[in-house]
């Protein structure tokens, strides 16, 4: 959803809108659903789920580049990218909640990119982090790690926002 409403933001209009998330959603989200299937017909190794799809961000990362694709989508798809590598990190050493880390993304970033009347999102968090938890899918610690990933993205988004060479694209 942040990176539909950041191409509704951008202006980028229904086509653009949906190849962006075609290329920044759909193309990573299938092939994260689907890696046992790809892992298999390409010969990769099966433990590279997420650092396969980091690189496929990363690609969506250059293409808003080299397509001169408006704020705040370049941002936000860098912060996506940040997200994935810390998930690819953290799940090195503990299964962090993926969940948590995008909820607290998705709260924040539509706190600043569309004003503080989207504050309310933020008690998803919580909510998100007591749900993961109470169906036993994480541990707190888990779900801590996926918070403060989810944190460290925004601050991403937010560098990234602010970043003069990114204005340039």
């Amino acid at each position: 959803m942040v990176i539909v409403l950041a191409g509704v933001k951008a202006g980028l209009g229904p086509l653009g809108v949906l190849a962006l998330a075609v290329g920044t959603i759909v193309i990573p989200g299938f092939t994260y659903k689907k890696y046992a299937l790809i892992s298999t017909l390409l010969g990769l190794p099966g433990t590279w789920r997420t650092r396969v799809v980091t690189i496929l961000t990363v690609v969506g990362v250059v293409a808003c580049a080299l397509l001169n694709v408006p704020a705040p989508v370049p941002a936000t798809v860098i912060g996506l990218v940040a997200g994935n590598a810390g998930l690819a990190l953290a799940r090195r050493w503990m299964n962090a909640s993926a969940h948590v880390s995008v909820i607290i993304f998705a709260a924040l970033w539509g706190t600043a990119v569309f004003g503080p009347a989207l504050g309310w999102l933020l008690v998803l968090s919580p909510m998100m982090m007591a749900s993961r938890t109470a169906l036993k899918e994480h541990t707190w610690g888990e779900a801590l790690a996926g918070a403060l990933i989810g944190t460290v993205t925004f601050g991403c988004f937010v560098g990234a926002t602010n970043w003069s060479w990114l204005e340039r694209f």
